[in-house]
């Protein structure tokens, strides 16, 4: 054979070769891409499809005395019947008062109204303020009528006592709070957390 049909092939092997790379290197990892992309959409799909689920949601407002409330919550539904309302889970609120004091409010779900900032806690909820600290299944904020109503399983401590009641309605702003149980004959459980010097 002549040379030049050597350098032919040769050229025409080279040819094949880098074919045979770009679309090995190339190609295959496009692939592994797109079905990589595939399965993240597919995923997003399902959790679009499942009330048009938002992570990390986080809401501000301030009334017209400085108070401000922040909430926010790992993932939220926004309600397709009433756009206002939103399903929130993992969640947590802050109540900055124009005193400078804090309202910390931690629960595993809520229902937040986005007209009037009103919201519906529940699921092992803790209230934290000062030195008070209360726990409980519900809590009903009103932060335009500066009102928290906590209830069921509702336990209060402040470090002297502990309480145990149905029912504690607390005006944030001036401190107010009404302790209830929801039967009369029913009494509000008080246990002092003082020990004297002969215990």
């Amino acid at each position: 054979m002549s040379k030049k049909i050597y350098i032919q092939i040769l050229i025409l092997f080279t040819i094949l070769l880098i074919i045979s790379f770009v679309y090995f290197i190339y190609f295959t990892d496009n692939k592994k891409g797109i079905i990589k992309n595939a399965e993240v959409m597919s995923e997003n799909s399902s959790i679009n499809n499942s009330d048009d689920l938002i992570t990390e949601m986080k809401y501000f407002s301030e009334d017209n005395k400085g108070n401000k409330y922040e909430i926010k919550s790992d993932h939220g539904t926004i309600n397709p019947k009433k756009s206002n309302l939103i399903s929130m889970s993992k969640v947590k609120a802050v109540i900055n008062l124009s005193n400078g004091e804090k309202i910390y409010i931690n629960s595993n779900q809520a229902e937040y109204n986005n007209d009037n900032n009103d919201t519906n806690f529940d699921g092992s909820v803790e209230m934290f303020y000062n030195n008070h600290k209360i726990y409980a299944e519900n809590l009903d904020l009103s932060f335009r009528n500066n009102l928290v109503t906590l209830y069921n399983k509702v336990n209060y401590n402040n470090g002297m006592s502990n309480l145990i009641a149905d029912k504690i309605l607390i005006d944030f702003i001036n401190k107010n709070t009404k302790i209830s149980m929801n039967k009369k004959e029913n009494s509000v459980l008080v246990k002092s957390n003082i020990k004297n010097g002969n215990n």
